[in-house]
């Protein structure tokens, strides 16, 4: 299978998000990219198993924190880490009534 080209080229770690602070400053971009890095900087070849990434643009109500979000934090981190992340891309979008269970959850 044939991989997207910002996929392919997409940073895999911290280390390699260097040189573009002007472009990240003026498009506010590279949160996800970063997001994505960090972690598998943190949890090497097996990353996908403790990072979990919701779009809170199409998935913005307190039924997916109540569902979504709840039964993956409930999951034990793999691999003998002690944590995982969860990821809420564009979480702004979120309603006032999910972020107040997100508080409750966190």
């Amino acid at each position: 299978m044939k991989e997207l080209w910002v996929e392919k080229y997409r940073p895999k770690s911290l280390d390699e998000v260097v040189g573009q602070e002007e472009i990240v400053e003026r498009l506010k971009a590279g949160k996800t990219t970063c997001a994505i890095a960090l972690a598998r900087d943190m949890f090497g070849e097996d990353w996908r198993q403790n990072y979990f990434e919701l779009n809170s643009s199409d998935e913005r109500g307190i039924e997916t924190v109540r569902t979504k979000v709840k039964e993956i934090a409930r999951l034990a981190p793999f691999g003998g880490t002690n944590f995982k992340i969860i990821f809420l891309d564009e979480a702004d979008n979120l309603t006032a009534d999910a972020q107040a269970a997100l508080r409750r959850t966190m």
